[in-house]
């Protein structure tokens, strides 16, 4: 265990696991009379099983607030932060988590390792995630009732899918630039979500609309669209918001929704004009 603030990489165990893929197939048996009909009845049902082998290898950027060998008994919220597409290289990863660094927490950035169908299926996979949170929390002293997800373009997807899944796990929610499927929307737990839209981003339509199908399911989502910024820029915003960065590690509720100039300022709504 570091003794003072460490930016290291932990090989998360690998775990092989098997399970079995259980294909049911319609086979139409054709007769053999030209366009003669064929009916239901005629249907026969064909299994097809395989059986196959997965390995869960992550390498997570681990870092330790400065003060945490000070206490030996106390626990610290813990961070999980999910980058954007591909597979960053470990320098780019740790300034990208620099402010969450600087935090009263314990904050882990695992990569995303490369999909075997290719770089267009790359993604998050919530059920692997799953096992890097409850492996974290268990060699770390982390205070499992403050545990947080902060993601950014396909992180921030991921920040909204995790808790759909893992609805035990986290606190609270931030997404970046991020977007969701309705469906995982469903069943959502109760925690808030605190959602960062740039105004100029190539994909805001889409991300407004998760945030909309989101409060239809009765999520507890606040929404702030930051003018001026685009796909990139909407993340450089957010993670040097200071409001954000202490609500990650505190109790209250600081989320504060609604538009911001380019300064990040609130911008306040025009008072109708008297006729």
């Amino acid at each position: 265990m570091p003794a003072h603030r460490s930016n290291q990489f932990d090989q998360l165990g690998c775990k092989t696991s098997h399970f079995l893929v259980l294909l049911v197939v319609v086979v139409v048996n054709h007769l053999a009379l030209g366009n003669v009909p064929v009916r239901a009845a005629d249907a026969s049902e064909h299994s097809v099983e395989r059986s196959y082998t997965t390995k869960l290898r992550y390498r997570c950027l681990v870092s330790v607030p400065d003060d945490y060998q000070l206490d030996e008994t106390r626990k610290w919220p813990m961070i999980l932060f999910l980058h954007g597409g591909g597979t960053p290289k470990p320098e780019t990863l740790r300034k990208s988590i620099r402010r969450l660094t600087e935090l009263p927490a314990i904050v882990v950035a695992p990569l995303c390792p490369p999909s075997p169908d290719g770089p267009h299926h790359q993604n998050w996979n919530w059920k692997q995630l799953g096992e890097v949170v409850r492996e974290i929390s268990t060699l770390y002293r982390v205070d499992t009732r403050q545990r947080s997800v902060i993601g950014f373009s396909m992180g921030g997807s991921g920040a909204w899918e995790l808790p759909s899944f893992e609805p035990n796990l986290f606190a609270k929610s931030a997404v970046i630039a991020g977007v969701c499927h309705p469906w995982s929307l469903r069943h959502y737990p109760k925690i808030p979500v605190w959602v960062f839209v740039g105004a100029e981003d190539y994909m805001r339509k889409e991300q407004q609309e998760t945030v909309t199908s989101a409060k239809r399911f009765g999520v507890d989502v606040v929404e702030t669209v930051w003018q001026g910024a685009d796909h990139g820029g909407i993340f450089r915003n957010a993670m040097s918001d200071e409001t954000l960065l202490k609500w990650l590690v505190q109790d209250l509720d600081l989320r504060a929704g609604g538009p911001r100039d380019e300064a990040g300022r609130a911008i306040e709504p025009r008072a109708e004009e008297s006729p």
